[in-house]
């Protein structure tokens, strides 16, 4: 058997698998690594104890740099959300379970900084005093914590309980019995088990980027008063589909929903630039919405971001995480602007009402109206919703530290049924995203199924549409 085998994922991503420590390491982790993992086969599908999970990396190599090029070079929140879950390395009675924690290795600032922009993602915001800072009130606090509580099995664990941080600098270092790295030179290491050793480059070399495992067809966007181009359809898991995003446009400006990995490629398919967005509306930060963000920073015209106080607060924090920078330093790179929640509010004549949702990290859904002849055309962007059967069984009483009122959950049911012209929806399933049966008597003129990555059912097919990249949903035509 080889000792040590290496591949290559793709320019300054490699993979090592030391098959007899049990050891898999991801060196380099770039925007969207986990989907390159699966394009490339490396995510078997393994059976222990009679359970039946996902293998895959149970360690991680930072790049010596967060930018190369331009692109950031360590985004590993969905790769160690892979490992906590899809693995089961943080599930009781999980076959992984009781296998040692997963490594963050690399240079001890960036792996800090991952520890504490990983933290971020995974639950928000985690304290009374950070939703009060964000002028919310006592009630909306205490039941938000507590849904989020129940989400995190009753407890805000950080990173650093759940992965070994492993420090670098020139010294020889042990991972696991028998298996060391050095970090020859920067961005240089050497891995060696027993009497093999392989060496990986994790520098991108001049003008070489790091590249998407989907490819996007070329659009062309109409001249319409109001409408909506759907930018994304998919999840931080399937490689060959962009994240659910959407791009509104309106009396000849561009509005983004989120902003997921290789976001300016995404943009640039739809025949738009960065510096063409009127604004970006944020939903959550988890990455496959959120680590686009670092493309659009441009310091000299900062683009405004519209989020409400509580997912404002969340951006900065994890952003700030993520680049080792200060809250004040990412406030200088967007202008950011406070929506009510649940109200409208008016921006260049278009109606924007916030509504926050039930999710493990802090998030709203929005929903759009423009005023035309005879009513308003609407249409609503339901990213990242938990099903209303998951949400059930967080029904709590009383004098539980974790769950949800009936009340709350009645008020959720109640906004995934508002009637509207256009409604995206997140059937990702089958907990903390989105159901399609939960849509099946809704009054929307027109349902489009997004967050896809499981294969739909008939069933889920009948209740909507599956989006597609680049289609354009139209609601007002020409200027009434």
């Amino acid at each position: 058997m080889v000792s040590i085998i290496k591949r290559k994922v793709l320019e300054g991503v490699y993979w090592i698998n030391i098959p007899e420590v049990d050891l898999r390491i991801l060196c380099g982790c770039p925007p969207d690594a986990i989907k390159h993992l699966t394009s490339k086969g490396l995510l078997p599908v393994v059976s222990e104890d009679g359970i039946e999970f996902e293998s895959g990396p149970n360690a991680i190599l930072l790049s010596d740099d967060l930018v190369q090029n331009g692109n950031l070079s360590n985004v590993s929140e969905f790769v160690a959300y892979h490992m906590f879950y899809t693995q089961g390395m943080i599930i009781p009675n999980h076959p992984n379970f009781k296998k040692p924690k997963p490594l963050m290795i690399g240079k001890k600032g960036q792996v800090d900084a991952q520890m504490d922009y990983i933290y971020r993602g995974n639950y928000g915001l985690t304290s009374e005093k950070e939703f009060s800072d964000c002028g919310e009130t006592n009630t909306f606090t205490k039941e938000n914590i507590a849904m989020k509580l129940r989400f995190a099995q009753n407890n805000f664990l950080h990173t650093r309980d759940l992965v070994d941080a492993i420090y670098l600098d020139r010294k020889k270092v042990e991972l696991r019995p028998g298996v060391h790295v050095r970090r020859v030179k920067h961005n240089v290491f050497t891995f060696s088990y027993k009497d093999k050793s392989v060496q990986v480059d994790l520098n991108l070399k001049k003008y070489r980027h790091y590249q998407p495992s989907f490819v996007l067809p070329q659009v062309t966007i109409p001249n319409d008063y109001f409408s909506v181009i759907h930018t994304g359809e998919g999840d931080g898991w399937n490689p060959s589909k962009p994240s659910l995003s959407s791009v509104i446009r309106f009396n000849d400006r561009f509005f983004l929903i989120d902003a997921g990995p290789y976001i300016l490629k995404i943009l640039k398919a739809v025949g738009l630039s960065g510096d063409q967005l009127s604004g970006i509306f944020i939903t959550h930060v988890h990455d496959d919405h959120f680590a686009g963000l670092y493309d659009l920073i441009d310091e000299k015209n900062p683009l405004t971001i519209y989020a409400t106080p509580v997912i404002r607060a969340t951006v900065v924090k994890k952003l700030a995480a993520l680049l080792s920078v200060t809250e004040k330093k990412i406030n200088s790179y967007f202008n950011f602007f406070d929506l009510k929640r649940n109200a409208w509010n008016k921006q260049f004549g278009m109606e924007v009402k916030p509504i926050p949702t039930a999710h493990p990290v802090d998030t709203t859904i929005f929903i759009f109206r423009v005023k035309g002849k005879k009513r308003y055309y609407s249409y609503g962007h339901y990213s990242d919703i938990a099903a209303l059967s998951w949400l059930k069984t967080m029904i709590a009483n009383e004098n539980s530290s974790g769950g949800i009122s009936k009340k709350y959950f009645e008020a959720i049911k109640a906004d995934f049924g508002i009637p509207l012209d256009l409604k995206k929806i997140d059937v990702g399933g089958p907990s903390i995203h989105g159901d399609a049966k939960d849509f099946a008597k809704d009054k929307t003129k027109k349902l489009v199924l997004g967050h896809t990555h499981l294969q739909f059912t008939k069933s889920q097919l009948a209740i909507g549409d599956e989006v597609v990249f680049g289609h354009v949903d139209t609601l007002i035509q020409k200027k009434p």
